[in-house]
């Protein structure tokens, strides 16, 4: 049973030495490569045009961050450190705001898109807040609502960056995530009333009242 064990363990390293020179004697060239897609989905991205707007020269939004990248563990224990920063290593945080000159962050956006959260979601959501608490890094849980209303987002990060301030409101076409633009109706039955539609038209047909009701701020994260 033992010269049977030694010989599976010998196979699996026989196997591991040569696949290890097999890739290294590869040329380099035979190795290709290809785009997996876009780094954000569509919800996402349209999330992120809206918090560009919202934000506009007063900071730098970058999205999908590693938590090790702005972030370390206080741990001057090297086990101790090591279990923090494998806590953090593969997780990051939906979105960053930086400051335009030091690039340093300003404030973490964690995005609800509406969906019930499993085990693993749940996990990550309780992680980003201890991480966020730790570091003394301000934590803004929005959902996905926000994203066509900009003027809201205005007044949650208000709080956070400076020189921010509540502005008209700004909507973003609900159906491609374009800008919206105000029309006046010249005919029909609504002849002179004010409306969004899309600025993409033709090629997106989306419209939408212009005195449409929001919900309140009370509904906020």
């Amino acid at each position: 049973m033992e010269s049977v064990f030694i010989v599976v363990v010998v196979l699996v390293m026989f196997f591991f030495i040569v696949q290890k020179r097999v890739a290294k004697q590869s040329p380099l060239k035979e190795s290709q490569y290809k785009v997996k897609g876009a780094t954000l989905n569509s919800n996402e991205s349209v999330f992120y045009n809206a918090l560009v707007s919202a934000v506009g020269n007063n900071g730098v939004v970058m999205p999908k961050v590693l938590m090790t990248q702005i972030i370390g563990p206080k741990a001057t224990d090297k086990k101790q450190w090591f279990i923090a920063n494998n806590r953090i290593a593969r997780s990051y945080f939906d979105y960053v705001i930086c400051d335009p000159r030091t690039f340093e962050p300003r404030v973490v956006i964690e995005l609800d898109n509406g969906k019930e959260l499993d085990k693993g979601k749940i996990e990550r959501q309780k992680l980003v807040i201890h991480v966020c608490k730790s570091a003394n890094l301000p934590l803004i849980g929005t959902h996905m609502k926000y994203s066509y209303q900009v003027g809201r987002l205005r007044r949650l990060l208000a709080t956070h960056i400076e020189l921010i301030e509540p502005d008209k409101e700004v909507r973003f076409c609900k159906r491609c995530g374009s800008p919206m633009i105000i029309k006046v109706a010249s005919q029909g039955d609504f002849k002179g009333r004010k409306f969004f539609t899309c600025s993409r038209q033709p090629h997106c047909t989306y419209t939408e009242n212009y005195n449409v009701v929001f919900d309140d701020l009370d509904d906020e994260l």
